[in-house]
């Protein structure tokens, strides 16, 4: 019982001696969540329908007083520094810590004591600002169920992850003997590994042209990311944003609270153990333990070295500032640590053997990366080491969409995007592993000629690509090994060289088609509609694409099977010919929900959900599109059957001319007389391009049965058309008051917009640019 009253006694005491850190957060939560509670209503009477003013309010609020909210955050890292500082800050004087040791109380009554005080100081007052602000919402009219649930579920987590901070600083507080010198030591425990990880993640991207963080492996950003969440308030952040906005499904914390309460614990308990071992002289030292010097020290000077060499290395890509990054960084960061460890500027050299080792280890660690001397870049398994692979080439599958619709608590529809290398990575057992590494083994070739050539930077990839005019694609390799470690590789190289067999043999392997393309591995139970796009539409949500919702079960299973089969029977030198007649796509029941919900909300001018309009709904009616081509009988037959419109994509519109415009072709060939009828063209000259402009209606019928819709040939990677920019000039009567050409009024041969289209290579007529007999 004398035991239990001795420990409240020494809270108590502690409390008088921090009175004015628990007036500071109290009056910081107070404004903080009442006080907005109460401000923020005020907002209500701005909206004329009250309903609506109550709904945004309680929406507002819920944000504030969950999870994710930031300012939130902010508090609960400035409240664990200064709670955590001060619940030891006698440590930090000789005389304190001489009267507090005088006191008949074990150690670790009195740890357990203050460390508790530091966790109390900012639960009771933040609990209770939360809950005035739950009573304020309830009070004009918010509902307390809702508000309570949001604001309960935020207060364990916030708490949760305000403990872990302040047992991190806690520890930096028992290492160290002085207060500002605990600070810095509160940021190198909290900041230390990700900085390590960035910088490490910034020597493999800068130096092996062949990494990506994001592929699969020991060094992806996935295993990466545990590295840069070693630190509290990374963990803090990174579940923070895992959670997203308020109307996204809730991700389960589950697992990462209890793994935090457990890690809090263990630093708890490091810091008790810290606290018994302390020397008393500590008092007024940098550093309590003599031991935790060199290693520190080490730390940051390779961090300083490392970091400041790539940043002069990245700014001149010269070994030599490199060097001196290394020299000048290594060396100022050591001399500082000394400069705090002992207070005196005499001390800037007093350990020169270590300052040598670090920067010699430094500069070992920038020629490794430099030079590759690992052989990154070159790595290249035997087939027998291989027990399958997966491969994305993005040339020949950026057009494929990789998601599903999803619908959200509130009621609306988003189409959720997956990352298309997540999806190959998961569903490709690719198992031609002699032809992988052929492609492999030119990709090397190509990466280790770049490290020599002329290059320039690519707008697109933002890569450094030679200027040969070859058809570049990133070449991403995950190899699955026998062991069953996973080992990737990037390549940025030219699809169309050396590798280009090896390219058309793995493009038509079944293997590779299902893991690349999510509609070969759809089933007919799946299907609840199939839309087709037959002609052309103006607008981005396919104003006359035909869906075909009422089919039996037998006739989905029958057009899904003809589909695919033609599709995967498709050879490359077909692709190279054939461009697309137009797009169909099979939809599930949750796609054709969310086309009827958005169209209702189209109907309703998108009242409720406005800043959707543009983005949810374009990106869902666009989205699971495949090509259909001239060669596909069955599948063309099938959807003729249910009375779908196949070829003519273009037919319906009325082309009044056809601009042609070459920039490969000699300007002055368009300036010679005998090139120049004006019966069949109109010239115009804009800055070094020229253009032509047919108009003669025989012509016009000619290259109509030539002529293919640009945006279908982007389903078609592998088309091959001519290099002459070709626009149809249509007329829209539709269209009023914006014409993109100023020309005639509505005369014969005006337009007032355009359509992009492209010739098959070598199908265009002589008459686009050779002049004609009179």
């Amino acid at each position: 019982m004398t035991s239990k009253n001795l420990f409240f006694k020494l809270m108590k005491e502690d409390l008088k001696r921090r009175v004015w850190a628990v007036a500071l957060l109290s009056l910081g939560f107070f404004f903080f969540y009442p006080v907005v509670a109460a401000f923020t209503a005020g907002n209500i009477k701005d909206y004329m329908d009250y309903a609506k003013g109550l709904a945004e309010y309680e929406k507002n609020l819920v944000r504030w007083l969950s999870f994710n909210s930031g300012m939130t955050v902010f508090l609960m890292m400035a409240a664990a520094l200064i709670c955590g500082l001060s619940s030891f800050s006698f440590l930090n004087s000789k005389s304190k810590v001489d009267f507090y040791h005088g006191i008949p109380v074990r150690r670790e009554m009195l740890f357990v004591a203050n460390f508790s005080n530091g966790i109390l100081m900012l639960a009771v007052p933040y609990g209770i600002c939360q809950l005035l602000a739950v009573l304020v919402g309830v009070s004009n009219g918010a509902s307390f169920g809702r508000i309570f649930q949001v604001a309960l579920a935020a207060y364990g987590l916030h708490i949760t992850y305000f403990i872990l901070m302040y047992s991190t600083v806690v520890v930096a507080a028992m290492l160290t003997g002085h207060l500002v010198v605990g600070f810095l030591g509160t940021m190198v425990l909290a900041f230390y590994m990700p900085m390590a990880t960035g910088l490490l993640v910034a020597y493999l991207s800068s130096f092996f042209r062949t990494y990506s963080s994001r592929l699969p492996g020991l060094l992806s950003e996935r295993v990466l990311m545990h590295g840069i969440r070693i630190s509290p308030i990374a963990e803090y952040i990174y579940q923070l944003s895992r959670n997203g906005e308020q109307y996204q499904v809730p991700v389960p914390m589950a697992g990462a609270v209890l793994i935090a309460w457990g890690v809090s614990f263990f630093l708890a308990a490091l810091s008790c153990f810290l606290y018994r071992k302390r020397p008393s002289e500590a008092a007024g030292k940098a550093m309590a333990f003599s031991v935790t010097c060199p290693v520190i020290r080490i730390l940051l000077t390779m961090l300083s070295a490392l970091g400041l060499g790539l940043f002069f290395y990245m700014m001149r890509s010269s070994m030599g500032w490199a060097v001196f990054g290394i020299l000048f960084g290594g060396g100022i960061c050591h001399c500082v640590v000394e400069i705090i460890y002992h207070f005196d500027f005499k001390k800037l050299f007093s350990h020169k053997l270590q300052l040598v080792c670090c920067l010699v280890a430094s500069l070992l660690i920038m020629v490794v990366f430099r030079y590759d001397l690992l052989g990154y870049d070159r790595y290249l398994p035997k087939a027998g080491q291989v027990r399958e692979a997966a491969v994305h080439v993005d040339r020949t599958s950026d057009w494929v969409s990789y998601g599903h619709t999803q619908s959200f608590p509130d009621g609306h529809y988003e189409w959720n995007y997956e990352s298309y290398d997540g999806y190959m990575f998961q569903n490709m057992k690719y198992h031609d592993i002699e032809n992988l590494l052929a492609i492999a083994s030119a990709g090397i070739e190509q990466t280790e000629r770049r490290k020599d050539q002329t290059v320039y930077r690519d707008r697109y990839y933002g890569e450094e690509y030679p200027e040969d005019g070859t058809i570049w694609s990133e070449v991403e390799v995950c190899y699955t090994l026998n062991s069953g470690r996973m080992v990737c590789r990037i390549y940025h190289m030219p699809i169309d060289g050396k590798a280009w067999p090896a390219m058309k043999k793995m493009h038509e392997d079944s293997e590779f088609q299902k893991g690349t393309y999510p509609l070969m591995t759809m089933t007919s139970e799946q299907v609840d509609s199939i839309r087709f796009r037959g002609k052309y539409s103006k607008g981005d949500y396919g104003e006359n694409e035909v869906c075909l919702e009422k089919l039996s079960a037998k006739e989905k299973e029958k057009l899904l099977k003809a589909y695919q089969q033609e599709f995967m029977a498709m050879k490359v030198e077909e692709l190279e010919k054939e461009a697309p007649v137009g797009l169909i796509r099979f939809g599930k029941e949750i796609d054709e929900e969310a086309i009827r919900w958005w169209k209702q909300q189209d109907a309703n001018e998108y009242k409720d959900y406005p800043s959707y309009r543009y983005r949810g709904w374009r990106d869902l009616v666009n989205k699971d599109y495949y090509p259909v081509y001239p060669s596909f009988a069955e599948t063309i037959r099938l959807l003729k059957e249910q009375g779908a419109e196949v070829g003519g994509y273009l037919d319906e519109l009325d082309v009044r001319a056809v601009q042609v415009r070459a920039p490969q072709m000699d300007e002055d060939e368009y300036y010679e007389d005998e090139y120049y009828e004006p019966k069949y063209y109109d010239r115009e000259y804009n800055g070094s391009s020229e253009y032509l402009y047919i108009r003669d209606p025989e012509k016009i019928e000619e290259l109509k049965n030539i002529w293919v819709y640009d945006e279908l040939c982007y389903y078609d990677p592998f088309f091959r058309a001519e290099d002459a920019e070709v626009s149809l000039m249509i007329l829209d009567l539709e269209k009023e008051d914006d014409r993109e050409y100023d020309y005639e009024e509505y005369e014969d041969g005006s337009w007032n917009t355009s359509v992009r289209v492209v010739f098959p290579e070598g199908r265009i007529p002589d008459f686009v640019w050779e002049s004609e007999e009179e």
